[in-house]
């Protein structure tokens, strides 16, 4: 059966009426019941979790199988590798491949192998360690409180006004202190405590969703290029080539920001983390590893993260050694200066492109939505939209015949109908400048 042109424009409208009607609809149905959606969410979210964990491991992994590869036929050229020993011809097609999947398995078990030793050392070492020094936290937090006290008084002696005002604050406000602590601190750290000794289920949950995680994760990597392969060809089957060709380049300028940011960011943390540890056990701070995790975990944020994990340990120092709590004021300052300064940029580099108030921007606007996730994704995600907006203004500037460059429109008034940039007199950019001052005033 056949349609002449008028029958295919009608079907296409009708086609469009329907889908935007049905679009509407199911809007109208997630905001008058958006309880039940978010909950459908979380429980597809929780479904598909092994799934989840399967792509960020392969994500964070493939690049370091890609060198290790990379490595291998640096060492072995490609072109002795896919030759015939004997003849010097070329190996047939499906020798090739055999050769290129044992080269991928072996990369694959070894790095593996360095990966999963790296979860055993840390929940071997590290998370036993953490809950001691919590369960240490709690049993020993009346006697840190008075030591912190006495401290505290001793200072005050030399300030006998303050010494006066601090004792009276004290006294009228115990029973608020002490209720306080019991309910808000003690009280949240046996909940942290019971929840790590007793939640068996969320652990064997955790654990079966990472074991299958690692299992998805393999297929991934493996198989990788054929799923690259599906993933184009459908796109080039579904959308016009230069759309597709637009889409493919920001996937992989997605890919090499989101990348490039949590693979350095991680890298760069791991060493924090450990240099922490280090500096922390040869000057004698209390906690060293609980410490040291949470500055190695908290540095992950850029700009707020340092400040997020040394406050709340330096409060902890203060109310078992305050002269130590000095000292690792001190230690983490200069800590954060390396990283700023050295080991930061020389891992991570420029890899978002931002500059440094677009960073905290996106992160105080992310982490309000968010959370600590959009404190954590808010940078890379914030590059991208960036980027977009950046690459949209550029193209319209080319079709308007306009400069691309910022330092173009710094000192111009206005652009005549002739396209000529106008630039303030000098006289008349001072007089601008001074009644701005005076409206200020």
């Amino acid at each position: 059966m056949r349609f002449n042109n008028k029958g295919n424009k009608y079907i296409y409208w009708g086609l469009t009426l329907f889908l935007s009607l049905s679009a509407v609809i199911l809007f109208a149905v997630m905001m008058f019941n958006f309880g039940s959606v978010i909950e459908a969410l979380e429980k597809i979210v929780s479904i598909c979790m092994p799934l989840i964990y399967g792509l960020v491991i392969s994500f964070l992994l493939s690049p370091l199988i890609n060198k290790l590869e990379a490595f291998i036929y640096s060492r072995k050229s490609s072109s002795n590798i896919f030759k015939d020993k004997k003849t010097g011809e070329d190996l047939p097609p499906l020798k090739q491949k055999s050769i290129k999947g044992r080269v991928r398995v072996l990369c694959i078990a070894v790095v593996y192998i360095l990966f999963i030793f790296m979860i055993y050392w840390f929940f071997s070492l590290v998370i036993p360690e953490v809950i001691s020094s919590i369960e240490n936290i709690t049993k020993q937090f009346p006697e840190y409180r008075r030591n912190f006290l006495e401290w505290l008084k001793q200072v005050l002696v030399k300030y006998p006004n303050l010494d006066d005002n601090v004792n009276r604050y004290l006294q009228e406000n115990d029973g608020k202190i002490n209720t306080w602590i019991s309910e808000h601190i003690l009280g949240r750290a046996q909940d942290v405590i019971l929840t790590l000794s007793t939640g068996v289920f969320n652990i064997v949950k955790v654990l079966f969703n990472l074991i299958m995680g690692l299992l998805i994760s393999i297929y991934l990597i493996s198989s990788k290029e054929t799923f690259i392969g599906q993933f184009k060809k459908t796109l080039y089957s579904v959308l016009k080539r230069e759309t597709t060709n637009a889409l493919l380049d920001s996937v992989r300028f997605v890919n090499n920001t989101f990348l490039g940011f949590f693979g350095g960011k991680i890298i760069d943390s791991f060493i924090i983390g450990v240099l922490c540890f280090i500096l922390t056990s040869i000057i004698g701070t209390p906690y060293a590893a609980l410490v040291s995790l949470i500055v190695g975990v908290t540095n992950i944020i850029p700009y707020f993260g340092p400040f997020i994990g040394a406050i709340p340990s330096a409060l902890l120092i203060l109310m078992i050694d305050p002269k130590q709590c000095l000292y690792f004021v001190i230690m983490i300052l200069i800590l954060q200066q390396l990283d700023g300064n050295v080991i930061g940029p020389a891992i991570i580099g420029q890899s978002t492109g931002l500059t440094a108030f677009w960073v905290i921007f996106a992160i105080t606007v992310f982490g309000g939505l968010w959370g600590p996730l959009g404190m954590l994704v808010g940078v890379p995600l914030f590059a991208v939209i960036y980027t977009g907006i950046r690459s949209f203004v550029v193209m319209k500037l080319k079709e308007k015949g306009l400069p691309e460059g910022t330092s173009s429109y710094v000192r111009i008034s206005h652009i005549d109908e002739e396209g000529n940039f106008v630039v303030l007199p000098e006289e008349e950019k001072k007089r601008a400048v001074k009644e701005k001052k005076n409206q200020k005033n």
